[in-house]
């Protein structure tokens, strides 16, 4: 039997300026989940070029895409991906950690990220004692800790 070539994107060029929103809206398996992994730098595209604040990603190896992963984007997933061992404020200031911050700024920060979010009395408790509001918070949370440029969240 022969391969099937799917093309998951096709001619799609998006521009996003500072400080602008953009929303991605489609049927299920249009693309959606594909555009936010390649310019989140999780999936490299086959061609054409992604660019984060005048950085280009083409051509980059596995090392520098995870550079710019932790220090330009910040992700809210759909699941939370919280750690279930971690307390809320350890999996808020975990970007920090791959950031080389030190653990009294990692902190300060992870805590004041969580009161934007209006979680600071739950810094102390684990995943399984939030509710899935107050886990999505505490993802959107960590995701501003580190001041990305570009913010990416799956619903």
């Amino acid at each position: 039997m022969g391969e099937v070539e799917v093309k998951a994107l096709d001619g799609v060029s998006v521009t996003i300026g500072k400080g602008e929103m953009l929303s991605i809206t489609g049927p299920s398996g249009s693309g959606k989940s594909t555009l936010m992994n390649i310019i989140g730098c999780l999936d490299v595209p086959t061609s054409g070029r992604i660019e984060i604040d005048g950085v280009c990603t083409s051509g980059l190896g596995e090392r520098d895409l995870s550079l710019i992963r932790g220090r330009k984007v910040g992700f809210v997933f759909q699941q939370y991906n919280l750690l279930s061992y971690l307390t809320v404020i350890e999996n808020v200031a975990l970007p920090l950690v791959y950031q080389n911050v030190g653990e009294k700024e990692r902190f300060s920060r992870a805590a004041a990220a969580l009161e934007q979010v209006g979680l600071s009395d739950r810094l102390r408790h684990l995943p399984r004692e939030l509710s899935g509001g107050q886990k999505q918070r505490t993802a959107i949370a960590r995701s501003i800790v580190a001041n990305p440029s570009i913010i990416l969240a799956d619903e």
